[in-house]
């Protein structure tokens, strides 16, 4: 028995973008942990996908080449989020229009500007080198020259990644149930089935043909929490599919963390918050907070909050209401993309850290909070009291008022603090990449379940 790992969805996020998200660091971080623990054994081995099957790689390789890519990178400074143009007189004038002639000028002007950035990035493509085009990262040429991958009885194809925004077209299935092999898929949160309203169309599309086509079809399906396990049964259920119950596996960390000090990078006390900024993540909502904590503290006593991460989607109402409010007086500060020294330099100096999330798979920042010793003030949904169990304080993000004095709680008390953080070193056990790989390991080498496989023509309606 081999099991291959699918790192497709990997190897294109790094081609094509900046900063890994929790998905694509879940999954590398699993796959460097599974090449440490069994890669010299040839039992497992990693591909990609082609239009016709599957092709090996050679993971160090590709490791290599992320690594590389990444520290390429120079570190992110401190700066305010993308400020709106000065208003023309168009726009001026266009706000005088009625309200149905503004709506569909407003969608043509930022179609507009969507085509324009496509057209940079477009451009910015076609200037790079185009030696042997999609099989390098930072330099690095992954592919081995092998054929295309014949699976045996018995072999298992497992993809951690986001699957379904490359999902595999039925006939690719077919023939790889039909070589007598498994599929194992991960499922990181349900959030484009449950919440559509926090995901573009093409993504809610994608999801839902992956809950209709690809799931059903596997052998094992895993899920990084219990929370996420049920939503994804449930939903299942509501579709009149039945899977066997998926296996939690758990999300690693690379341990506690205790770098050696560094000079903050930011010298007024602050809080931070790292994450994506998008909707579910509730950074509007800590506008406001803040703007209770700035009304009713004196001003010297709040901290500053430190959002660290990139931008995301359907931000733009986020992003002019920061630069309409000016920042808060730079009580809100932003730090783009930041790279892992600049993380750990930010974790490791805060007060503490916040995770108000409406919904999530699980709360990796959550996790990387603990591991450096520092307690958070995160939300009581989903998945994340799964990650910060007994060593957070909670509130419900969307009851703004309890969230303002859970926080305010912690500024005004340090002792609090410091009991919550005393109660990380002594009870708090971190989760280690190696725990990932090895309980993948062994369900993949005790499951047996077998798998029904829906006809080609049900599985393309």
């Amino acid at each position: 028995m081999t099991i291959w790992f699918d790192a497709e969805d990997l190897i294109q996020f790094f081609q094509n973008a900046s900063r890994p998200t929790g998905i694509q660091r879940f999954s590398f971080e699993t796959y460097r942990a599974l090449w440490r623990q069994a890669g010299a054994t040839g039992t497992l081995g990693f591909c990609r996908r082609t239009k016709t099957g599957f092709k090996p790689i050679h993971f160090p390789t590709l490791e290599a080449g992320i690594l590389a890519a990444a520290d390429a990178k120079s570190p992110a400074r401190f700066s305010p989020l993308p400020l709106p143009p000065r208003e023309t007189r168009l726009a001026i004038a266009a706000r005088r229009l009625p309200l149905h002639y503004r709506l569909p000028l407003g969608v043509m002007a930022r179609a507009g500007l969507a085509g324009l950035a496509a057209s940079r990035d477009l451009c910015r493509a076609a200037l790079r080198p185009r030696t042997a085009p999609g099989n390098s990262i930072g330099g690095h040429q992954f592919e081995l020259p092998a054929p295309a991958i014949t699976f045996t009885p018995g072999d298992w194809l497992v993809n951690l990644g986001a699957s379904w925004v490359c999902p595999y077209p039925p006939k690719l299935l077919a023939s790889l149930h039909s070589q007598g092999a498994h599929l194992a898929l991960l499922a990181h949160d349900l959030i484009p089935e449950l919440y559509p309203e926090w995901s573009t169309p093409g993504t809610v599309r994608d999801f839902s043909n992956w809950l209709r086509t690809m799931v059903p079809q596997t052998s094992l399906m895993f899920a990084v929490s219990r929370h996420t396990a049920h939503d994804l049964t449930a939903c299942l259920q509501k579709r009149g599919t039945t899977i066997a119950p998926p296996v939690i596996l758990p999300t690693g960390s690379h341990g506690r963390q205790s770098p050696a000090p560094a000079a903050p990078l930011l010298q007024s006390p602050y809080i931070l918050m790292v994450g994506t900024i998008e909707v579910r993540k509730n950074h509007t909502g800590m506008l406001r907070v803040w703007r209770r904590l700035l009304a009713t503290m004196p001003e010297a006593s709040v901290p500053t909050l430190v959002f660290a991460g990139k931008t995301g989607w359907l931000t733009a109402d986020l992003l002019q209401q920061l630069a309409n409010a000016n920042w808060l007086g730079g009580k809100i500060r932003f730090i783009d993309s930041p790279s892992e020294t600049t993380l750990a330099n930010l974790y490791q100096n805060c007060l503490f850290t916040l995770f108000p999330s409406f919904y999530e798979g699980w709360g990796l920042p959550v996790t990387e909070s603990l591991c450096f010793g520092k307690t958070a003030a995160i939300s009581n949904r989903a998945s994340i009291p799964e990650a910060g169990q007994s060593f957070c304080a909670y509130f419900d993000p969307e009851n703004l008022t309890e969230a303002a004095a859970t926080i305010r709680a912690l500024i005004e008390n340090p002792q609090q603090i410091a009991r919550l953080e005393q109660h990380i070193a002594a009870s708090f056990t971190p989760p280690t990449w190696d725990v990932t790989a090895t309980t993948l390991l062994n369900h993949l080498g005790t499951a047996t379940r077998p798998h029904t496989i829906p006809a080609y023509e049900t599985a393309n309606k």
